[in-house]
């Protein structure tokens, strides 16, 4: 289990952990399977990720990066682990937005490089 960007959300995937609005007002119960109606009122709620079961944190980065062009990766990586040189990047915090760092400097390269 782990907390997933509600980007990384499916439907099928099912809750661990009841989805609550910033008020604490419980939007969805444990245990629901999602559909596109779920995803779609918990992103005009604000929620920005949900707990789900037999889903990972580690293993929707993992994918994510398999999906990208190792050489593009490996640029953007560098780039950003420059501009995190000085921010303590074994922060959880830092990590992530170094982590979001590379992922938007990877797209930006692809898209730069199908002429987008």
């Amino acid at each position: 289990m782990g907390q997933i960007n509600i980007a990384d959300i499916r439907p099928g995937m099912v809750l661990a952990r009841d989805v609550k609005d910033r008020n604490s007002r419980v939007l969805l119960t444990a245990g629901k399977e999602l559909t596109d109606k779920h995803i779609k009122i918990f992103k005009m709620w604000g929620v920005t990720e949900a707990d789900i079961q037999g889903v990972a944190h580690e293993d929707v980065e993992a994918q994510e990066a398999a999906a990208l062009d190792p050489e593009l990766l490996r640029k953007a990586d560098l780039v950003t682990q420059e501009l995190f040189t000085h921010a303590g990047s074994e922060h959880p915090g830092i990590k992530e937005l170094a982590r979001l760092s590379t992922m938007r400097r990877v797209r930006t390269l692809t898209e730069a490089a199908n002429g987008h």
